[in-house]
This record gives C-alpha cells, structure tokens and sequence, in this order.
C-alpha cells in the first residue's frame, strides 16, 4: 500500500511543478500561451482553474503523505513488537563473561 501512495504521490508532485509552471507570476501565464482559450472561457476563468488545481494538487499530497505516514506506523507496530521480542530473547540467553584471577599480581 505504501508503495501505491508514493506512486501517486509522485506522480501528483510532477503534475504540480507542470501546473506551476504554466502558471505566470503575475497572473498571465497560460492567457499569454493560449489565445483561443481566453475566447472560450475567459482569462480570468483560466487564471482562477489553474489556481485551483494547484490548491487541489498541494492539499492531495500532504493528505497522501499524511496517509502513508499512519499506514507506516501501522506496519512498523506489527512489526515492531517481533523485533523487541527477538531482543529481549537473544539477551537472556547471553552469558557474561567471567572474570578471570590475576595470578601474578603480588610478583613484579
């Protein structure tokens, strides 16, 4: 599933940079390029479509990302609680090491 999500949303993330793109900083980007589509709709309606799609793209991937996050946590609780056990087991059975008497100490 996660692998799904980032899928999508990488796909969202270059769909967006083409939207932002297209888009003019003062507002005219996509009227300048397209002189039919202003006839059509309007330069404001195009403007006002476009900056709408960028709002709908930017809120579709932080929800996308905030999805894969809990799917995450879901899967790494699961399998989380398998590696904590394997620890605390491999930890029991670990000896420590004894020590060993110093035999010459007293001589130099």
């Amino acid at each position: 599933m996660n692998t799904l999500i980032a899928i999508i949303i990488i796909l969202a993330s270059i769909l967006l940079i083409v939207v932002v793109m297209v888009q003019n900083s003062k507002g005219g980007g996509l009227d300048q390029s397209f002189g039919v589509t202003n006839e059509l709709g309007g330069a404001a309606q195009s403007t006002e479509t476009i900056e709408k799609v960028t709002w709908y793209l930017a809120a579709g991937i932080a929800s996308l990302c905030l999805m894969s996050v809990m799917f995450l946590s879901r899967s790494n609780n699961a399998s989380g609680a398998n590696v904590k056990t394997a620890i605390e087991s491999g930890a029991a059975n670990t000896q420590m090491p004894t020590q060993i008497p110093a035999q010459n100490q007293g001589a130099k």
